[in-house]
């Protein structure tokens, strides 16, 4: 599947900037507790629940966008596909030396599909949110 890199934030792709390991994917697929988290921020973008999105994102996130408005704001500006997504599909979780990565398939209002990449870490025992690039593909859906 070929995807095209969307307009991307630079505060959600501090984790991809660096080149990272081979990733490999969980044996069970997506760990429950990560899709939950990624699941619940997604709905909180769709209810402009700003304060509870922003709830999911690392301490760096949290840094760059002080306040909950600016980062909801800046998602529906970059990251448009995951405010009100037709679905989502999640693919296996994958673990690296260099951390965790959860990739999901979104189908957006309009039926373009794009790929998700989320970077995650654990904060104090929790995960959050440290990263995410949205690619989208040539594929459309019915």
């Amino acid at each position: 599947m070929r995807a095209f890199p969307q307009i991307l934030a630079p505060a959600l792709v501090l984790a991809a900037a660096t080149i990272v390991p081979p990733l490999r994917a969980a044996e069970a697929g997506a760990d429950p507790e990560i899709e939950n988290m990624i699941s619940a921020q997604i709905d909180a973008f769709g209810h402009d629940d700003a304060a509870k999105a922003e709830s999911f994102a690392s301490p760096g996130i949290k840094t760059m966008f002080p306040e909950p408005g600016a980062f909801l704001g800046m998602v529906k500006t970059s990251y448009p596909a995951l405010v009100h997504p037709r679905s989502t599909h999640f693919e296996p979780t994958s673990t690296s030396d260099a951390g965790t990565e959860q990739k999901v398939t979104v189908v957006d209002g309009n039926g373009a599909v794009w790929t998700a990449v989320y970077r995650l870490e654990k904060v104090d025992g929790h995960w959050v949110i440290s990263g995410c690039i949205l690619l989208k593909t040539l594929e459309t859906s019915a």
